[in-house]
């Protein structure tokens, strides 16, 4: 029986009309609030907090799925996918998930100006995440830039929808940068049809 606090990335029934893919570990799901036509998300099925705490098979699975997400992504729409999570910093439901934007941004250096002084890495993986995640235990941003590279943020202090306000700032959409005051009409409108554009990919 579904407790009144169910986290809702762990009801099939509250993703189904916008589930564009699933297998035993993942769904890839268009998201609520389309910054931008395309926008999907990577969400393990297992009730974890951030991929940081996730498993190293895990982490190999999901890194396939990424190869997918980002091959289809980039024939579907023409550009590669900018990744995201809020690794326990900002996030609106307290399970992992990954975000593909399909936009060519460079977001680092945003990400320097608005928290000075924070601690950042380079990474060359996913699996980097989890393995600096188990040691220090840390909330974090994690991001990728147009150019491909991966980059951690330790524990800054991002408020809500963080990632998706500075993105929608840059492609000209301020507007769509809060999902839940997002115009609902047009939302769904624009996760339908990155179903429909995607789907036919899986």
């Amino acid at each position: 029986m579904m407790g009144e606090n169910q986290c809702v990335f762990c009801v099939r029934s509250k993703l189904e009309e916008r589930i564009i893919y699933e297998n035993e570990k993942y769904y890839v799901v268009a998201t609520l609030g389309q910054i931008k036509l395309g926008y999907t998300l990577l969400i393990p099925k297992r009730h974890v907090l951030c991929f940081g705490a996730m498993t190293k098979l895990e982490i190999e699975e999901a890194t396939a799925m990424i190869s997918c997400l980002d091959r289809y992504t980039a024939e579907e729409f023409h550009c590669s996918p900018i990744i995201f999570e809020n690794g326990i910093v900002g996030q609106t439901i307290k399970h992992a998930y990954l975000h593909f934007v399909p936009a060519s941004l460079q977001l680092t250096e945003r990400v320097k100006i608005d928290f000075p002084g924070k601690e950042m890495d380079i990474v060359p993986s996913l699996d980097w995440v989890r393995l600096m995640y188990s040691d220090r235990q840390t909330p974090y941003l994690f991001w990728n830039d147009c150019n491909r590279k991966s980059v951690i943020c330790w524990n800054p202090p991002a408020p809500l929808y963080y990632f998706r306000k500075i993105i929608a700032e840059m492609l000209g959409v301020p507007e769509r940068a809060d999902w839940r005051a997002m115009d609902s009409g047009v939302d769904r409108r624009l996760w339908s049809e990155t179903v429909i554009r995607l789907k036919k990919y899986f």
